[in-house]
């Protein structure tokens, strides 16, 4: 296993892509009130089982255990990657709220200046500002499932045997998974997808751990088969992506297809894309501002077909869309999100350079 650029895991870049592209395309078919109902529910039943928990096991398969040895300065990094990032993106929502609603981008309230005063702080509280950029749990979900995590691996640690401390792992977070299934956690700051994407980010840890990416990556045609094989079968015999969960039918099914996913992305042909590359560390812009990038295609539509400029604030596309006008969502929203990445990883970098001289 050897893609690397610069001594960077460019297959990791590439599933990160492909993940983002299952995440763009997935809400782009959600035209309907209820998915179920939806023409395309079949796909989207099939991308939303490993869309965003691809996401969870790259992060898993990325963590470092020399993190839990500092757990205090390991969980202050990870707020300065994801918590600012959070509370970026949320502000520029909440600065724009009234433009956005005016637009009638969104059917929420106008806020007063009681309002904005309320929604800068309680922004810095993981509150998500908008229905617009919603997508936005993820980051929260990340940083708190990261940090729960440290702070097990922590205590854990201190058990000498190897085995005996991944069976001990193994049992939290299927205790934490458990807890999640017979909803016992509560819903705020979306802890229960905290408590069920941690199977997710663990996957990836043991597979990096006991080096089993080097057999997935030596099989990697007939693993990416028999993954996207059964992951088919499971988005056919189980609803739990658009109606009732069904938890020891999906789980096994999810964790097969991310896995059929990262074996795609260690072949060479993935793996060396240019594009999966740029579209993975673009990823996090994509994730944030696609739902608003939407609104350019609903808007070009409504104009075209007629329709009641009310209808811009559905989300996150147009009710009723059909044919390829999912393509147009997707095309349209990738190019925008990823313009918005140039610009503000050139204006970063631009500071940093200031900063530095």
């Amino acid at each position: 296993m050897g893609n690397k650029s610069r001594g960077r895991m460019t297959y990791i870049d590439a599933m990160k892509g492909i993940a983002i592209l299952l995440v763009v395309v997935t809400h782009s078919l959600m035209n309907a009130d209820k998915n179920v109902d939806s023409n395309y529910a079949a796909i989207i039943n099939f991308n939303a089982f490993v869309a965003v928990p691809s996401f969870f096991f790259i992060n898993g398969y990325l963590y470092n255990h020399n993190h839990s040895l500092t757990p205090i300065k390991s969980i202050i990094k990870k707020f300065k990657v994801y918590y600012i990032p959070f509370v970026g993106f949320n502000l520029f929502f909440w600065l724009f709220h009234n433009a956005f609603v005016f637009l009638h981008m969104t059917t929420e309230s106008l806020y007063d200046i009681k309002d904005y005063i309320k929604h800068f702080f309680i922004i810095f509280a993981l509150h998500i500002e908008s229905d617009l950029n919603g997508p936005m749990w993820f980051l929260r979900v990340l940083l708190i499932m990261t940090c729960i995590y440290i702070c097990v691996d922590f205590v854990v640690l201190k058990i000498k045997d190897r085995r005996i401390r991944y069976v001990v792992l193994t049992a939290v977070v299927i205790l934490m998974y458990l807890a999640y299934s017979v909803k016992i956690v509560p819903s705020a700051l979306n802890m229960k997808k905290v408590f069920s994407g941690i199977l997710y980010f663990y996957a990836g840890v043991v597979i990096k751990e006991f080096d089993l990416d080097k057999l997935i990556d030596k099989y990697k045609s007939v693993v990416f088969i028999l993954g996207m094989l059964i992951l088919l079968i499971t988005s056919i015999v189980s609803k739990s992506a658009i109606g009732q969960e069904k938890h020891l039918i999906d789980n096994p099914g999810r964790i097969c297809g991310i896995i059929g996913i990262f074996a795609l992305s260690m072949f060479p042909l993935v793996a060396n894309s240019k594009m999966l590359q740029f579209l993975g560390n673009a990823s996090l812009d994509i994730m944030c501002l696609h739902f608003l990038a939407f609104k350019l295609v609903s808007f070009i539509l409504i104009m075209t077909r007629h329709l009641e400029i009310e209808r811009l604030s559905e989300l996150p596309v147009l009710r009723g869309t059909n044919g390829f006008d999912f393509l147009f969502y997707d095309l349209v929203a990738l190019c925008i999100c990823s313009l918005e990445y140039l610009l503000r990883t050139k204006v970063c970098n631009r500071f940093k350079y200031n900063n530095k001289y």
